[in-house]
């Protein structure tokens, strides 16, 4: 059964939708849970294979651009190669994720930038991406955290800076709404970024949306979490956008991805751990069934292909273990998140599947 707590906050999210929205959608919730060792989040991954919940396929610290030298070069190529042979078949139609930040994330989280500059810098994310494309034509290829909170702000616009190069090779996006800001209310802001990226997309992308359960940017300590409250409001938050076009069909993200590191908590609150991502998980998974529940009867889009197994990531694993050879496991600690949100121009004070491969 579960507590009263649990009960609480599914009734919260009942109260945090919108009442006058109602459609055809079936968004989906996702694990990318980073993992340090063997035996970690027992509980949770019993929990997340028995809802049917998948994992997102995260190529760590450079991407394509295994070093983060910021060129890819044809080393760089067979050792991405090699990764994604070892874990994702040829054949996989579902979300994969680049984790490319280094050397260039605060330049493209900056309030400014050249635009010769910025057409080089994407340049070689196009690089990486359609690297990945040719490995896995399929499969919906984009980056972490990209578009950035900057890039589909105020202080770009007037400046005419845009990403949509990048955004037009992708074939997923996967835009972060990481909190950043204690004690402040930013679901606003996170409502109207993820709205702008559904634009960005025009209908041709599916977007997924990263959250996470700690606070980010306090000077390197993640010990912090985020308040259960506050954290389904900024999830609910990416949940109400949307971008309706010229034929009035609403286009909405196909889901919330949960990430968070082991690497952050000390073994000996590991036990405690596996408990919170849990109940994090129970929390989504509420929030997305909500939704499907109203949105009856309404078009919506999130761009997947015609074939449902693409809306799944990879199966469970069995144990975490299986997931230690994912590359380079230090902490993923996002750049972007130490941006905090913009109020325009300023900163505010702080059914299961096998597997989703494509069928005839």
């Amino acid at each position: 059964m579960n507590s009263p707590r649990f009960t609480v906050y599914v009734l919260l999210v009942t109260t945090l939708m919108s009442p006058s929205v109602f459609g055809d959608w079936n968004p989906q919730v996702y694990n990318a849970i980073k993992w340090t060792a063997a035996n970690q989040d027992q509980n949770t991954i019993e929990y997340i294979t028995s809802e049917g919940i998948t994992r997102i396929p995260i190529a760590y610290h450079g991407g394509v651009d295994w070093n983060e030298s910021g060129e890819i070069q044809s080393q760089d190529i067979q050792r991405f190669t090699k990764w994604v042979q070892g874990h994702i078949p040829a054949d996989y139609c579902g979300p994969i994720v680049l984790d490319y930040e280094k050397p260039w994330w605060k330049e493209l989280g900056a309030r400014s930038i050249l635009p010769t500059r910025l057409q080089e810098i994407l340049s070689i994310y196009i690089e990486g991406v359609r690297t990945a494309q040719e490995l896995l034509p399929n499969a919906q290829c984009g980056y972490w955290g990209f578009p950035l909170l900057r890039n589909t702000g105020k202080a770009w616009a007037e400046e005419d800076l845009s990403v949509k190069p990048l955004v037009s090779q992708c074939t997923g996006l996967y835009p972060d709404i990481y909190d950043g800001s204690i004690g402040v209310d930013t679901s606003a802001i996170v409502e109207k970024h993820i709205s702008k990226v559904l634009k960005l997309a025009q209908g041709k992308i599916p977007v997924y949306v990263f959250v996470s359960p700690r606070y980010t940017g306090q000077g390197g300590d993640h010990s912090n979490f985020i308040p259960n409250e506050a954290f389904l409001k900024q999830a609910n938050a990416a949940m109400k956008a949307v971008w309706i076009d010229n034929e009035g069909v609403q286009h909405r993200i196909q889901g919330l991805i949960l990430w968070d590191s082991y690497g952050f908590t000390p073994e000996s609150d590991w036990n405690e751990l596996d408990q919170k991502h849990k109940y994090y998980f129970q929390l989504l998974n509420a929030l997305v069934k909500a939704w499907a529940k109203e949105m009856v009867e309404t078009k919506v889009e999130t761009c997947l292909s015609s074939s449902t197994f693409c809306q799944y990531g990879l199966p469970e694993p069995l144990n975490s273990a299986s997931e230690l050879g994912n590359k380079n496991q230090k902490p993923h600690v996002g750049k972007q998140t130490e941006v905090r949100p913009e109020l325009e121009h300023d900163r505010v004070k702080s059914g299961r599947v096998r597997d989703n491969r494509v069928r005839d």
